[in-house]
């Protein structure tokens, strides 16, 4: 029982990404009239999450290392809560984007503690395992959040998905009270604040470890990708707004399926290479589908491919990468988030940009390669 509360709570934590960006999708168009800006202006406030999350996890992940798991996480819980109830109020954009600044960094800290905690309590094809479920949460939330983000912004407006982020921020503070310290006195790190560099550069040196890390950033484009996409290609083809959630809590469900499938691969290193190889193919598809005008259900059915492998990718890259680097998990896990949230931070205002059809296809693309790429690399001699 004690197992399942505390992977249960793990889950929830590694998905804290798609609660704050996928439960504002739907609250963005919405946005752009509230407040009069224009569509790019909106879509920083998914890239200020994600330069958040990315920040969030670079210092909070070193920190767990020397303090331990416990405390770092109970105050990004509680930075979280403060966050979320003061954008419900926010007055304008310049603040909700600061404010999203701080959502993000208090959701990485959560992330990257949680598959902390995972390789504190195992190891090898066991650690695998467990991140499987793990990152199931990671897959069945983006399916939930965009649908309940949607339903709430259409009841409450704009706040609406903001009041949701909030509860769940308040559940989490709760639960993760009860979460024990994983992390023994005599396994931390001693080296000071001064000294975080170190950790980072023993691992940047680690060049197996980094090129998974990469490979990993280069697949979560697609994920922010979409997310960044979605609410404008829906209303492109010429469908409501409501039917934002929908598309994203479809996708959800093969993002997840792809993480839960990666444990029946046998290894990290085949999950990677053959989640780099579909990525590929299906990107190649996708580029077909966007060029060529299709209806709107064959990017549906493309992206949902593309994410399945995007799913592979993350629970095969995240075991890999922490067994390179055993002896620093924290390190290696900051790094493992914060590289995708900044792909994704640049990625987001790149959907936006001229034609959306062709800066979805580039884009696509170019992760798909960049997959792919790192992921052979990372595992060559393996």
């Amino acid at each position: 029982m004690k197992k399942l509360y505390l992977l249960s709570v793990l889950g929830m934590l590694t998905a804290l990404a798609p609660i704050v960006n996928n439960m504002f999708s739907p609250a963005m168009p919405d946005m752009v009239e509230a407040f009069g800006v224009k569509q790019s202006t909106v879509q920083l406030g998914l890239t200020a999450s994600m330069l958040g999350l990315a920040i969030g996890q670079l210092f909070i992940g070193p920190l767990s290392d020397r303090m331990g798991r416990r405390r770092p996480l109970l105050w990004s819980m509680a930075l979280l809560v403060l966050a979320s109830l003061a954008c419900v109020f926010v007055p304008s954009m310049t603040s909700f984007i600061v404010l999203r600044v701080l959502q993000g960094i208090a959701a990485g800290g959560g992330i990257v503690i949680a598959r902390s905690v995972a390789a504190d309590h195992s190891q090898g094809a066991e650690l695998l395992k467990m991140l499987a479920v793990i990152n199931v949460f990671n897959g069945l939330v983006p399916i939930v959040a965009p649908m309940l983000g949607g339903a709430l912004a259409t009841s409450m407006g704009w706040q609406g998905p903001m009041a949701g982020m909030l509860f769940v921020a308040l559940l989490l503070m709760v639960a993760c009270w009860w979460i024990p310290e994983s992390l023994p006195a005599s396994r931390r790190q001693t080296s000071n604040l001064r000294n975080t560099a170190t950790l980072y550069i023993s691992v940047f040196r680690n060049r197996p470890c980094i090129f998974t890390i990469l490979h990993q950033g280069a697949a979560l484009a697609v994920l922010f990708g979409n997310i960044a996409l979605t609410p404008f290609l829906v209303v492109h083809y010429g469908y409501s707004p409501s039917t934002i959630g929908y598309a994203l809590g479809v996708n959800g469900v093969f993002t997840a399926l792809g993480a839960g499938f990666a444990a029946a691969m046998g290894t990290a290193v085949h999950g990677m290479r053959i989640s780099g190889l579909g990525l590929m193919i299906s990107a190649l598809v996708m580029l077909v589908v966007l060029l060529g005008h299709m209806p709107f259900w064959a990017y549906e059915l493309c992206i949902s491919v593309m994410l399945f492998f995007v799913g592979v990718t993350l629970t095969s890259s995240s075991g890999y990468a922490m067994e390179c680097a055993s002896d620093q998990t924290g390190t290696a896990s900051a790094l493992l988030g914060a590289v995708g949230f900044v792909v994704g931070a640049l990625v987001s205002p790149l959907m936006g940009i001229g034609d959306i059809v062709i800066s979805a296809a580039v884009v696509y693309a170019l992760s798909a390669v960049f997959s792919i790429a790192f992921a052979f690399r990372a595992t060559i001699g393996r």
